[in-house]
């Protein structure tokens, strides 16, 4: 039905056009950038979650995020993996990744920075970053729960943030980045407490599950078939299979295909290409093929899914 897919796919930058994509305009919130589209330096926004779209995505990102949740709850998907924030959630994102952000709650409050590779600079791009910040890769938990005496220090930290935003004083970006090192460097401490309770869960399926959605988040572009994914994972195809569908109500092909679904919805939300053009580039072999796709997992064809949204 379909081929390797193109790894030109449409990404979202950090620019002022993306604050149309999270933020409704309406709000009076004088926190960070909620009433601009500015950004400092070409590279940097700080937000709260007040006045934000009902939902935002899903949307490739070519931009870093921090998010830190102070009140009520949201769920967020990074690729195929679904995070559920609470109070002391910090989320991380990187570039190139599928993003979406849905079903909050009507007191959900949390304050969230996006910035560019350029504007750190080679802060989070030393050799040795992956190692040491490993929730800054697609490989590590991208979201986890802080204590509460690291989460109300982070929270400061934004707070000094917001300051440097509005003074505008000299070096302020470079104050900036390091308040943002600063906040790298709390989460870690957490990071080991939290991924050591994770490996201690003596459920073999459900780490094998946790690593081959991440493997698909990662390589789904040019990777599609499921003996690829059990070949990398090391292990048999039907083994695989096996873990993959006792820890969902999806079959390893099945997760394959949501993130193709991902790409696809997001084509049709933030392009203005038509639908044989979007099938074409997905490399299906016809257009009636991608509808007949898209509707299988989405209940719309392609043309009402972008029409209603």
């Amino acid at each position: 039905m379909y081929k390797s897919v193109p790894a030109d796919i449409k990404k979202i930058n950090l620019d002022a056009d993306l604050y149309k994509l999270h933020k409704s305009g309406k709000s009076d919130s004088d926190f960070g950038m909620d009433k601009t589209a500015e950004l400092l330096d070409g590279g940097f926004g700080l937000y709260s979650t007040i006045d934000l779209k009902e939902s935002i995505g899903p949307i490739k990102t070519q931009y870093f995020r921090i998010s830190l949740t102070r009140k009520g709850s949201a769920t967020f998907d990074i690729g195929l993996e679904k995070y559920h924030t609470q109070r002391d959630s910090i989320l991380f994102g990187i570039p190139g990744q599928i993003f979406s952000l849905h079903q909050f709650s009507s007191d959900f409050l949390a304050f969230y920075m996006l910035f560019t590779e350029k504007f750190v600079n080679d802060l989070l791009l030393k050799p040795n970053s992956k190692q040491h910040f490993p929730f800054l890769t697609y490989s590590g938990l991208q979201c986890f729960h802080l204590d509460n005496n690291t989460a109300l220090e982070i929270e400061n930290i934004i707070l000094k943030i917001n300051n440097e935003v509005k003074e505008r004083k000299p070096d302020s970006s470079d104050l900036i980045r390091l308040y943002i090192q600063q906040i790298i460097l709390l989460a870690n401490r957490n990071y080991g407490t939290v991924l050591l309770s994770c490996q201690n869960t003596p459920n073999s399926h459900q780490a094998l599950y946790n690593h081959f959605v991440k493997t698909v988040s990662q390589y789904y572009l040019t990777v599609r078939k499921v003996s690829a994914y059990a070949e990398m994972l090391h292990i048999s195809p039907d083994h695989l299979n096996r873990a993959i569908k006792s820890c969902s109500d999806k079959t390893a092909h099945e997760h394959i295909d949501e993130m193709l679904l991902m790409e696809g919805k997001s084509y049709l939300l933030h392009t203005s290409m038509t639908i044989a053009e979007i099938a074409f580039k997905l490399e299906f072999s016809d257009p009636s093929h991608f509808n007949r796709f898209f509707k299988k997992y989405c209940g719309l064809t392609p043309a009402d899914f972008r029409s209603q949204s």
